[in-house]
């Protein structure tokens, strides 16, 4: 009898990245649910969009996906024209998988989001994300719009350098995700001045929303869902999207999530497709 196909998941990030991180917390479940081993394959480049273009050149065939986060799928489309993939054309939807806030924290002597743009406001600020195109880097962008304050961005591929630079005073501040940057706010090496999300974080309950701090209609979720090569049958697509849903519940994946309040979605692949066309549109700014 022959073992059974690996399911090849593909995240477009380094080791440790927050993808990787659901991933490998996912995978015995995940594995079990499908009956079936689970190959994470770490394909680091131009923040997704390498593993992007692998997945559409793989087979329809449910033996491949990609981790789509909010900027494979929503900033990046709408900042390059040269990605050599559409987000919403050559995919097939399979799960929402979370949602989760970014985290603004920094080492700077303030201790309130107001007291930062007055900061920021008579001096240029640094900030720091994984690239052009990664949500963090999306939400200094949102900061700059709504307060004013000049943000010059660096890049930081490995995000352990980023959080080195911010602890040794090299990098002013950072939208981050909650996942890497909870363990520096827990230690007491970064504070935590904001959530991006609309409503305050579990993880970090005493700490404001940008909204509550004065920035209205400030709110960003950053979210990682799967998607299929276009053409994948939707009985495939079904078989995958419950094995999530599954897998999402799971002990070791429930345990990170609630850790990093990080929320669980796990709907419907229509659902999904609605959710990339929303977050297409509403980021459609960013193109000038």
């Amino acid at each position: 009898m022959s073992s059974p196909t690996p399911l090849r998941v593909l995240i477009g990030f380094s080791p440790r990245s927050a993808s990787d991180d659901l991933l490998n917390s996912m995978a015995l479940a995940l594995s079990a649910a499908l009956d079936r081993p689970i190959q994470i394959e770490l394909m680091p480049g131009e923040l997704g969009a390498k593993a992007a273009r692998a997945l559409i050149a793989s087979p329809a065939d449910g033996n491949t996906l990609l981790v789509a986060t909010f900027g494979t799928h929503a900033i990046n489309p709408n900042l390059r024209t040269d990605l050599g993939y559409d987000p919403l054309l050559d995919f097939e939807p399979v799960c929402l998988a979370t949602r989760s806030p970014l985290v603004l924290g920094t080492r700077l002597p303030v201790t309130s989001v107001q007291a930062l743009i007055e900061l920021g406001l008579k001096q240029t600020l640094t900030y720091g994300s994984s690239g052009v195109g990664s949500a963090p880097y999306l939400a200094g962008l949102l900061f700059e719009k709504l307060t004013g304050v000049t943000l010059v961005h660096q890049a930081y591929p490995d995000t352990r350098e980023l959080y080195v630079a911010l602890a040794q005073g090299g990098l002013d501040l950072s939208f981050n995700n909650a996942a890497t940057m909870l363990p520096e706010v827990r230690t007491g090496t970064l504070r935590a001045l904001a959530v991006t999300t609309a409503q305050r974080s579990a993880a970090l309950p005493d700490v404001p929303t940008l909204e509550e701090a004065g920035l209205s209609g400030y709110a960003l979720n950053n979210w990682l869902g799967f998607v299929a090569p276009k053409g994948t049958a939707p009985a495939a697509v079904a078989v995958l999207n419950g094995a999530i849903a599954a897998a999402l519940k799971a002990p070791q994946p429930q345990a990170l999530l609630s850790e990093n309040g990080i929320e669980a979605m796990a709907g419907t692949p229509t659902q999904f497709a609605r959710h990339l066309a929303d977050e297409r549109a509403r980021w459609a700014w960013l193109r000038g």
